[in-house]
């Protein structure tokens, strides 16, 4: 399955930390919600529902901007969105995970992430 989301907010701006607690931040819902709308509508284009079992996840992030970012920020974060959106029962179901980042040269209009997600196909040991 391949669902093209917008550009994730980082895991360091995904949570607010207050004294008393800790929340999801504004960014984080819209993206959130962004995430469960273009998760229907691929799983409708697709034909596709949840996958009920371990998954191998592949996450292309389209760089918005000049500036330098670190890959493992925005995994934990489209992970729970995913699962919120309800993509998988839990993101421990992800087996494996790769991340690649494209310079915003690309010319991709405020970024964007594309997801691919597959059955996972258990390796045989070494």
């Amino acid at each position: 399955m391949r669902i093209e989301l917008p550009f994730p907010p980082s895991v360091n701006h995904y949570w607010v930390r207050t004294a008393r607690r800790v929340y999801l931040s504004e960014a984080a819902k819209r993206f959130q919600r962004l995430t469960a709308i273009e998760v229907a509508q691929s799983s409708m284009k697709q034909g596709h529902r949840s996958f009920p079992s371990d998954v191998s996840v592949a996450l292309t992030l389209y760089l918005l901007d000049k500036r330098v970012r670190d890959v493992e920020n925005y995994p934990k974060g489209v992970f729970d969105a995913l699962t919120k959106a309800g993509i998988w029962s839990d993101d421990a179901q992800v087996r494996v995970m790769t991340v690649k980042k494209f310079d915003a040269d690309n010319r991709i209009k405020n970024g964007k992430c594309v997801v691919v997600i597959e059955d996972y196909i258990e390796e045989a040991a070494i």
